[in-house]
């Protein structure tokens, strides 16, 4: 017969994915340069623009691994909520990568190659920066289409797990500061809503980490596990 309790035990890979990468994110976040008072955003971003490019560097891999940290959290589970998540976070993961590399990585080497040049080429780079931020379809600062994508995806994804999960009988609080998260790091991932929606990711998944699971929570378990085998 299946071992049920196994259902619910996540290898040292998940666990590493689920709690490592919001806390590794969250944590770089917090440093993601932002506008500064009475400057532009090319201004903002040049004393910054080699941490700026090595930041959306590392945010890559980072953002592929916490959509696989939601679609672990699901993988065992059926119904609607659990499939929306799963599409939601597909688009988060290809939207969303998508326009950071674009905006980002491409932003942050155009700003760099005017660093040493010329004030009239710089002010040719920062309107080119300009528009990368506030085009409508690959803008970063604004409600663009790769942003409502990408941002949308993780939003509806988050919540579509959360529900699921709460539907498994994971606690209250998990399932609050899941909502928490994708409301948040949906606006944005840069500070302070970025690095606060993974905060709350993390102390939602904490929550529910199994292997901090005491007896009090045994009967929450096996509803787990009967949700899991629907």
């Amino acid at each position: 017969m299946k071992n049920l309790d196994k259902l619910m035990i996540w290898t040292w890979w998940q666990r590493v994915i689920i709690l490592g990468t919001p806390l590794t994110l969250g944590i770089l976040e917090m440093w993601h340069p932002v506008g500064l008072p009475n400057k532009t955003p090319f201004e903002s971003v040049l004393p910054k623009v080699d941490w700026w490019i090595t930041l959306h560097l590392l945010q890559l891999p980072l953002f592929g691994l916490l959509g696989l940290a939601v679609i672990l959290l699901v993988h065992n589970l059926h119904g609607w909520a659990a499939t929306l998540s799963r599409i939601g976070i597909a688009f988060f993961i290809v939207f969303y990568v998508a326009l950071d590399s674009i905006m980002g990585i491409a932003g942050g080497l155009l700003i760099r190659s005017a660093r040493d040049l010329s004030p009239n080429i710089q002010i040719f780079a920062a309107n080119q920066f300009n528009l990368l931020l506030f085009e409508p379809i690959i803008g970063g600062s604004t409600f663009s289409l790769l942003g409502i994508l990408g941002g949308g995806g993780w939003a509806i994804g988050v919540i579509a797990a959360a529900i699921a999960l709460r539907r498994s009988g994971v606690p209250l609080l998990s399932f609050v500061f899941l909502l928490a998260s994708a409301i948040l790091f949906g606006l944005a991932h840069v500070p302070p809503t970025g690095p606060l929606g993974l905060a709350c990711f993390f102390i939602a998944v904490v929550r529910i980490d199994p292997f901090l699971w005491g007896d009090k929570n045994i009967a929450r378990h096996n509803r787990y596990n009967q949700e899991v085998l629907r």
